[in-house]
């Protein structure tokens, strides 16, 4: 391919940015990916360095290979070559491009003088990954494009979109927005654009067609909503009880959560840690300073690995393995969060926040053909501090909860009648085998 030429102003303006940050939120077919590798392509000609290197990321492998990497190579055929075993192009007399996805967010750490990132569909990052990109980009105050379908309102939406359109000075001196439909693509059929209109649901369609942020569809926890679920730090009242939860991982980030129980039953998160390629020694000693941050009576950790458990109980930490009845867990912790008792103190727990807006349930054309809807388990990822919500709610839910109390009234006065808070949910704690610490 000799030449680009921009379909439109708008795709205009986000080729030629020169803003820090540059974000293409667009409709499916609107030509977001090959605009971001024509961008990159002109700080590849502008640093030809042996020692200079570029990085484009991607989501997942599949979406590099069938969506990322085929127009850079197009573009790119006649300046470099591509090595597949070490996910790297070598561009003829000087620079390097690694291409890497947010299956290992830690793959970019240790990419140095990187000179220009492209992140094509970082509406699908972990905002792990998102934040080793940054850090790979900081040195050299590296320009990053970011190319995108909407699909969820995780960190991307609240750290950019929305302080964008509410006029945030920073955020708008910082970041060059680009929002447009399908449509906006001039050779997009109308016809098509018209019938899926029709025919969609419109917040999916304005989702995928066209360009607007939106909750995904399917969230576990649909009701979970930053504006009144997040709330500012304050002094928690005399003998809250604090409880943390834990993930193991390696690959998989290893995950700690703080809770706060007041006596009234109100849950406050109040604390996280959350990292990749941690050692048991490591874990331990990340334990200990939040124990002592907070008076952790508690360790709630996932019971696959309970030589881990031990580690932990005999370095002083009160660890136990955690219920994990999914399911149960789930269930308990959304009622925890409808009915107004859940909260997380801001600031506290940016990758908790991440993951609400995006751990969900398979699409139906994803399910097996037994599979019903009382069995379906969410997808298997953006789970890490989910499963530790679980793990920390699913032993505290009724600690400070109080009781309806119902007056029998007969001819004399009789000794009164308690009623539990929620006859189904005592069913559902029932299936629970750990009742030693629901109160």
């Amino acid at each position: 391919m000799e030449s680009f030429k921009p379909h439109s102003d708008k795709q205009d303006r986000l080729l030629f940015s020169k803003k820090r940050i540059s974000i293409g939120a667009t409709g499916i077919q609107w030509g977001k990916t090959l605009c971001g590798v024509v961008w990159l392509k002109r700080f590849m000609h502008r640093f030809i360095s042996q020692d200079d290197n570029f990085l484009v990321c991607s989501p997942t492998y599949k979406i590099l290979y069938q969506s990322t990497l085929p127009p850079f190579q197009m573009i790119n055929e006649k300046i470099g070559v591509y090595n597949k075993k070490e996910e790297v192009f070598k561009i003829n007399g000087g620079g390097s491009v690694w291409f890497r996805t947010g299956t290992d967010p830690d793959s970019v750490v240790g990419i140095t003088n990187v000179r220009a990132v492209l992140c094509d569909e970082a509406g699908l990052y972990s905002r792990y990954f998102w934040d080793n990109i940054q850090a790979r980009a900081s040195f050299r105050e590296a320009p990053i494009m970011i190319v995108t379908s909407p699909y969820s309102l995780n960190w991307l939406y609240t750290d950019f979109i929305r302080k964008h359109r509410n006029g945030d000075p920073y955020v708008r001196e910082l970041v060059e927005l680009v929002q447009a439909t399908s449509k906006d693509n001039p050779y997009f059929p109308d016809k098509e654009y018209e019938d899926r209109r029709r025919t969609m649901d419109p917040r999916r369609f304005n989702m995928i067609y066209g360009g607007e942020f939106g909750k995904a569809e399917g969230l576990v926890y649909d009701c979970f909503d930053t504006d009144s679920c997040v709330v500012e730090p304050f002094k928690l009242p005399e003998y809250t009880r604090y409880i943390a939860g834990v993930d193991w991982g390696y690959t998989d980030p290893f995950v700690i959560s703080v809770r706060a129980i007041t006596p009234d039953g109100d849950h406050y998160r109040v604390g996280e840690f959350y990292r990749t390629k941690m050692t048991l020694d490591q874990m331990i000693d990340a334990a200990r300073r939040f124990s002592g941050l907070w008076p952790i009576e508690r360790w709630e950790c996932d019971p696959s690995r309970p030589e881990y458990i031990v580690a932990f109980c005999q370095a002083g930490l009160k660890a136990v393995g955690a219920q994990n009845d999914i399911r149960l867990g789930i269930d308990l912790h959304y009622e925890l969060i409808n009915r107004g008792n859940y909260k997380i103190f801001s600031g506290t727990s940016p990758h908790a926040i991440d993951e609400y807006e995006q751990y969900h349930y398979p699409e139906p054309k994803d399910l097996k053909p037994d599979q019903g809807v009382k069995d379906m388990l969410p997808v298997d990822q953006a789970n890490h501090c989910m499963d530790t919500e679980r793990y920390i709610t699913i032993r505290t839910f009724n600690i400070g909860k109080k009781k309806n109390r119902v007056i029998i009234e007969k001819d004399k006065p009789t000794k009164s009648a308690y009623v539990p808070f929620d006859k189904d949910r005592e069913k559902l704690l029932k299936r629970s085998k750990n009742w030693d610490f629901i109160e």
